[in-house]
């Protein structure tokens, strides 16, 4: 088990900065700040949440060490751990904290920032008139390299071998031996690449390039990982340029063509918002992270002093329902293939007071591995909302994007705050599920930090909805929004407001205020008991079986929990209505399937849609039998779309083709103004229900 959320200090001083302290000076329960301990790995490491080893200073007095958020040791071996804190390594901890301890009698040293460890190298001045009490080396290890060569020796088994974070890490080590070894600075860079550390390896890169002739071999080298790197930092203009570059000294190579397509892709997918949905929920198939560029539609970021967060969203001209808002990958994502295998962690939030997901765990690692790769990075995290024990966030965001720097791992060049970092978490992060992956994302609730999107507030009955293929965000207004009008997504579409709330409160909102919420507080405290003890009856597993009789007590049960005069918007009584239509539909009596499709009808004004035979049309301009002004966000549009699938279904069973191609007509509305796509990606999406309901080629054709 782990916690977030309470006081950890992050030191934001430089090293040289800092006196030096020794253990026998150090007290319990204090950080020490305006100082750092020097000190030595004496044995070699175990880990369970933290990495644990034990360090002496050089007065030979030895403590545990905790180290947490290290990069690369989420989930690694202990062979890992033994090549990346080797016996005999020094290092100096900046400001450090000396722990009471949980167990036993002996206090502990406790990192919680990897930014706080300074990795010694054996030149350099912090180690001028050093004496170890203890010896000048570590009994029962080898000795650490003591040149360049021997660093580059381990740099290149590691290399060899695909351990990129080792690799770089021992390249880092020889280069502080020798600067201007340009091949040690081109293979780090290439380690860089293969850890999405795009920052350091364009700023390796450009300084080979400053120091060699155009003409010169490592210029070639250099050249191609520089235009991967800024593909790699979304910098897709300047990669093309590169590529192109590259391709005309190397006429007849083709490698950089692939690249040189990508790019192009990328800068259409930018500027126009056109994206290939079939094609990335295909890809999303194989591989959850995809490949595309992020597009900015007509929403701006404005300060919002009635919200929480002081900032929102809104619209820079008027849009129209399905329009495009936002297309944005995320900073990190974590989903349940991601997890280690052999290791469950629970994390107790002590800000929300919530239990978060396995996931979210795995996802503040990964947030602080690409600010240590990427620290260019760092505002686009760090001026996110923290709540209100953090200054307040800049006014406009997204911020501009600073100029490359260097990853140095021995001696980083940023500071990563990780008491802040868990704060931007609680109030930021979203659980991304997938068009394309739900049963992979029911074995474990994905988590994403997606910073932009996070900028829109939440309002149940919003007026734009989100979905994700692959990893990609996909956010379109879900009815007509003049300009300059908030705008607003759901962060959760339960169909009780006590898991609404529940959600909710792991994103610090106390209270929201949509209609949904008013109406469902007005209905009484005891009201809203009774319908959340009622929904679990609705469990699929357990309606499967229970007869019709059965099904009609529930949903006059739920709906007596609803004040009559309340709005049409009952999303609970949409699931009890549609499970009497599915029973009456199981029977294959013509009479009581015609009798599901008014409960399914129901069902579907319960979530939202308003029914009609003469206004609403498809984006063909086909008559539907939906109002097709918005798409209701109480729910997935997921959840009504298998409603009209299978109204669809009961139509074509009745003979009636006319009726089951409006219906089908009502869903491709549907799908296309909440993701996109056309026929194609509405055949993909919905392939297994159409399959199920033995209507595939109907739908084929029709439509």
């Amino acid at each position: 088990m782990t916690m977030v959320g309470f006081p950890k200090h992050s030191s934001s001083t430089p090293v040289e900065n800092l006196r030096r302290i020794t253990l026998s000076e150090m007290h319990v329960r204090r950080t020490h700040r305006g100082q750092h301990l020097l000190c030595r790995l004496i044995t070699l490491c175990s880990r369970m949440v933290a990495v644990q080893t034990v360090v002496e200073d050089t007065e030979g007095i030895a403590h545990d060490l905790s180290i947490y958020n290290f990069p690369s040791t989420s989930n690694c071996s202990l062979e890992h751990l033994d090549n990346l804190f080797t016996p005999g390594t020094v290092i100096a901890i900046r400001e450090p904290t000396l722990k009471a301890p949980t167990q036993g009698a002996r206090p502990l040293l406790r990192v919680d920032s990897p930014t706080d460890i300074i990795f010694i190298a054996p030149n350099s001045s912090l180690l001028l008139n050093i004496r170890w009490n203890a010896g000048s080396t570590v009994k029962g290890f080898p000795p650490i390299p003591l040149t360049a060569d021997a660093w580059q020796q381990r740099a290149n088994s590691h290399f060899v071998a695909s351990r990129w974070f080792l690799a770089a890490f021992a390249y880092s080590y020889a280069l502080a031996l020798d600067p201007d070894a340009h091949p040690l600075r081109l293979n780090r860079a290439e380690a860089y690449l293969r850890l999405q550390y795009h920052s350091g390896a364009l700023h390796d890169a450009q300084r080979v390039l400053e120091k060699v002739d155009s003409a010169n071999a490592f210029a070639d080298r250099a050249m191609i990982r520089m235009a991967r790197a800024r593909y790699g930092r979304g910098e897709y203009s300047r990669a093309q340029d590169d590529f192109v570059r590259w391709k005309y000294i190397h006429a007849d190579d083709n490698s950089a063509d692939s690249w040189i397509e990508r790019c192009r892709a990328r800068l259409r997918e930018a500027s126009t918002g056109v994206y290939d949905w079939p094609s990335l929920f295909r890809s999303a198939k194989r591989k959850i992270r995809v490949d595309a560029a992020d597009f900015l539609g007509p929403v701006k970021v404005r300060r919002m002093f009635h919200r929480g967060g002081g900032r929102g969203m809104v619209t820079a001209q008027d849009v129209e329902t399905g329009d495009l808002l936002l297309v944005t990958k995320p900073f990190v994502s974590v989903y349940a293939p991601d997890l280690p295998a052999d290791r469950f962690i629970v994390t107790i939030d002590l800000l929300s007071q919530t239990t978060r997901e396995r996931t979210d765990s795995l996802l503040l690692a990964r947030i602080v591995e690409k600010i240590y790769g990427n620290p260019d990075l760092y505002d686009e995290v760090y001026h996110l909302y923290a709540g209100p024990n953090y200054p307040a966030p800049p006014d406009t965001y997204p911020p501009p994007r600073s100029h490359t720097i260097a990853v140095e791992p021995l001696q980083p060049k940023v500071n990563i705050d990780i008491a802040q970092l868990e704060a931007i978490c609680t109030y930021n992060n979203f659980c991304p599920f997938r068009l394309d992956g739900p049963s992979v994302d029911r074995e474990a609730k994905p988590a994403g930090l997606y910073t932009l999107a996070s900028m829109f507030n939440h309002s149940c009955i919003a007026n734009a909805t989100w979905y994700c293929i692959g990893d990609l965000m996909i956010i379109r207004a879900a009815e007509p929004i003049p300009k300059g009008t908030e705008v607003t997504i759901p962060y959760c579409v339960e169909e009780s407001y006590i898991d609404r709330q529940t959600i909710l409160q792991k994103h610090m909102i106390k209270k929201c205020d949509c209609r949904l919420c008013e109406e469902d507080r007005r209905d009484g405290d005891a009201q809203l008991r009774r319908r959340h003890r009622l929904k679990s009856r609705l469990d699929p597993d357990a309606i499967v079986s229970a007869p019709l009789a059965e099904v009609r007590a529930l949903e006059k049960e739920i709906d007596a929990t609803y004040e009559p005069g309340r709005g049409p918007i009952r999303p609970l009584s949409a699931l009890a209505l549609h499970a009497i239509a599915e029973k009456l539909r199981e029977t294959g009596n013509a009479r009581l399937m015609r009798e599901s499709l008014r409960h399914d009808m129901q069902a579907l004004e319960c979530y939202g849609f308003r029914l009609t035979h003469d206004r609403g049309r498809s984006a063909s301009g086909s008559k539907i039998p939906v109002a097709n002004d918005r798409i209701p966000t109480v729910t997935s549009f997921m959840e009504p779309a298998d409603i009209m699938l299978r109204m669809a279904c009961t139509y074509y069973m009745l003979q009636e083709e006319a009726d089951a191609s409006r219906w089908l007509r009502a869903v491709l509305w549907l799908t296309e103004v909440s993701v996109g796509g056309g026929k194609e990606l509405f055949m993909l999406l919905h392939e297994e229900t159409l399959l199920q309901l033995n209507i595939q080629s109907f739908a084929a054709r029709v439509l």
